[in-house]
């Protein structure tokens, strides 16, 4: 399932979207679109829709129109709701391993949007056609497993450091490589 990403123009101002982006990727998730682009008000209220009634919706708008941001549509492997992983990857500032903790410059102050569950490809149309999304396979998606998704019998076996998980083949699966959870 399609996910969004929206690195806010806060993020470009800091020299962040490399890492940002490299920090995506090494989470396992595919990008199927990515472009610079200055957002207008209106986009950013379809983005934002469900806040309209909050008390900070305009400066929200505003912040997040005030100059160029980076729209990525991300895919994950296996079939996982890639926003569920998005949540996690986004996470909170005070939770070590998650995007707002090494990136973000105050608590209230994220510098990215992650689409909520269900919300992935309904987001990603604001900002992508269907020809900008780039539907492709990865072949080392067929060499993934994440730790989220290890049946429980093998989660007991499973050795406690996760480097020792690399290269370790999964009974009964192509998988050679086995993915850190997001939340680390």
């Amino acid at each position: 399932m399609r996910g969004f990403i929206l690195l806010k123009p806060e993020a470009i101002q800091r020299n962040l979207v490399g890492k940002i982006v490299c920090f995506i990727e090494e989470k396992g998730l595919k990008i199927i679109g990515l472009k610079m682009i200055t957002a207008t008000k209106y986009q950013i209220r379809q983005l934002y829709e469900e806040h309209k009634h909050s008390s900070h919706y305009d400066d929200l708008i505003n912040l997040c129109s005030n100059g160029p941001a980076v729209a990525v549509a991300i895919e994950s492997p296996l079939g996982i709701d890639s926003a569920e992983l998005l949540k996690d990857l986004q996470g909170r500032h005070d939770v070590a391993g998650t995007i707002r903790f090494y990136f973000s410059s105050h608590p209230s102050r994220g510098v990215l949007h992650c689409s909520s569950p269900g919300e992935g490809i309904r987001e990603s149309a604001i900002f992508f056609t269907e020809s900008e999304i780039n539907n492709y396979h990865k072949v080392l998606d067929d060499w993934i497993i994440s730790n989220h998704y290890i049946p429980p019998s093998y989660n007991s076996e499973k050795p406690k450091n996760s480097e020792s998980t690399i290269n370790k083949r999964f009974e009964g699966s192509k998988a050679d490589l086995f993915l850190n959870p997001l939340n680390y």
